[in-house]
């Protein structure tokens, strides 16, 4: 079974587009948010929300010559 409450972090992550953004529309901790959705997923037997791994871009200065 599933709480209630889970549905509706999970849909403040949609509305945000990320936990972080909907952790502070909730007032709650992004670690928090993306283990009750982790929570709500595992109790429906499905994924809910595509993951994408963080990109780090490595700036290289350039020489002036």
């Amino acid at each position: 079974m599933f709480d209630w409450n889970d549905i509706r972090i999970f849909l403040s992550v949609a509305d945000a587009g990320s936990t972080l953004g909907a952790a502070k529309l909730l007032g709650m901790n992004q670690t928090t948010v993306s283990r009750r959705v982790q929570a709500l997923e595992h109790a429906l037997g499905l994924s809910l929300l595509a993951r994408h791994a963080r990109i780090f871009a490595d700036i290289k200065r350039q020489a002036v010559s």
